[in-house]
């Protein structure tokens, strides 16, 4: 008995080492080839939203080239209301959605001012549309930011679902016959931006 303890034992490192040879070769059979491609969590989250003239993420709502859907609603001052669209003809529309918390809207808003300021003469409307938001806290962020365009205050975001806004900003120009020509998802580019409103304006 003690001579075979030895033997019992070489067989039974054997063993193990079987096992472990066939685990490690069910393991690599599934493994891609080196060149294979690896798919990887990036590769299946879509690009963030930064290019224009995307299609609108819910079904119904407004697309480029459609009627822009109306918005009648009370002025962030609390006294005039703001209207536009319904597909009705009129001087081109700039329409943005923000929120005083989010970030991108406070670098976009001296890229409006500069629009409102150069554009204005030009008949084009620069309206502002605030909505997850108080109304206190989007005054001043408005004073702050010497704001002096339309604002309109969607308290119960009515506009925003109407043009399909998920997140702010985003910002939808209107052509003059009523049309939505350009909208942007995200913080768009001060000169594709600015170049859009002039080709806009240019008729």
């Amino acid at each position: 008995m003690v001579r075979r303890r030895p033997l019992l034992l070489v067989a039974a490192v054997a063993g193990s080492a079987l096992v472990g040879w066939g685990i490690v070769a069910a393991l690599d059979a599934g493994r891609p080839a080196p060149d294979a491609p690896v798919p990887t969590t990036a590769s299946r989250v879509p690009a963030p939203p930064t290019t224009a003239d995307l299609r609108p993420a819910e079904p119904g709502v407004a697309e480029v080239g459609d009627p822009a859907p109306a918005i009648d609603l009370p002025g962030l001052d609390g006294r005039d209301r703001v209207r536009v669209g319904g597909g009705r003809p009129g001087p081109p529309a700039l329409v943005n959605f923000w929120a005083s918390w989010c970030i991108p809207c406070r670098r976009e808003f001296p890229v409006l001012r500069r629009i409102d300021e150069r554009s204005g003469a030009s008949g084009l409307r620069v309206i502002g549309v605030t909505f997850r938001d108080t109304r206190g806290e989007a005054r001043r962020f408005v004073r702050s930011e010497r704001a002096r365009w339309e604002m309109a205050f969607d308290a119960r975001g009515v506009a925003a679902r109407a043009y399909g806004v998920r997140a702010a900003p985003q910002t939808v120009l209107i052509a003059a016959d009523g049309t939505i020509v350009r909208r942007w998802y995200g913080e768009p580019p001060a000169a594709a931006l600015e170049a859009a409103v002039a080709e806009v304006l240019r008729g």
